[in-house]
């Protein structure tokens, strides 16, 4: 059996391993050993400062790429610093530390702070607290405007509607502003409400004014793309057919 061979059944029966395990397998080099792995394809964990090590077939990768075994973490974008800049680039409204250590389970801070050196991500204050963001302008402004805005004091919010401080008379004007609108206008509130919200908003906006989250969804990334046409109710080519009038 070949090295690789027995790295390859030593990982897929363990699931994932350590430099030690393979080194014992082998009982050859280092330089041998990290040659063998990257003829596997592997991927290091971006926690316990990458010591453990599993092959890219074998993760079972949430949505957002994320996958862990036995509290040990890893990501289809490898390494931590990697990981940490795929999620404050696409992210909604960017990163604080806390924030992204909440969502990856490690510490960020580090990571954040290169990329930032590097000019890879731009950072800005917020409350007190360094957020990141995308370092291109048309994203980095768009994520700028929705944590501005969550910021601000909004209709809805997590801890009013959780405590119930929100008032019958207020839920009861939002829901009347809301029944008079069109399609793509309610469309359009129920999503700037759930950004304004954060986190959770499209259950909470769905919750309170009985619409499908998927709609609010929709008027959230619509809002964030600015994928939607100003002038239509809906856009060209939706809705019921034209009728044809006969010569």
């Amino acid at each position: 059996m070949t090295d690789i061979q027995k790295i390859k059944e030593l990982i897929v029966l363990k699931n994932i391993v350590t430099f030690n395990e393979i080194k014992e397998c082998l009982n050859t080099s280092r330089m041998t050993i990290i040659r063998r792995l990257r003829e596997l394809s592997y991927l290091s964990s971006y926690s316990h400062n990458g010591t453990y090590y599993t092959l890219r077939s074998i993760p079972e990768f949430s949505g957002d790429g994320l996958w862990s075994y036995n509290s040990i973490h890893f990501s289809k974008f490898d390494t931590l610093i990697n990981t940490c800049s795929h999620f404050v680039n696409i992210s909604e409204s960017g990163y604080s530390v806390k924030e992204l250590q909440r969502r990856l389970h490690v510490n960020v801070k580090l990571s954040l702070i290169e990329l930032y050196n590097r000019q890879d991500l731009y950072r800005e204050k917020c409350k007190g607290e360094y957020v990141y963001f995308n370092k291109y302008f048309p994203r980095r402004k768009q994520q700028l405007l929705i944590r501005h805005s969550q910021n601000d004091t909004a209709i809805f919010n997590i801890n009013k509607l959780s405590s119930h401080v929100i008032t019958d008379e207020l839920k009861a004007a939002i829901i009347l502003f809301y029944s008079v609108l069109n399609e793509k206008q309610r469309r359009l509130y129920a999503g700037l409400e759930s950004l304004k919200t954060g986190r959770g908003g499209d259950t909470l906006v769905s919750g309170l004014l009985n619409i499908d989250p998927e709609t609010v969804s929709k008027g959230r990334k619509e809002l964030i793309s600015g994928n939607f046409e100003k002038g239509r109710i809906r856009k060209q080519g939706a809705g019921r057919p034209e009728i044809k009038k006969n010569s």
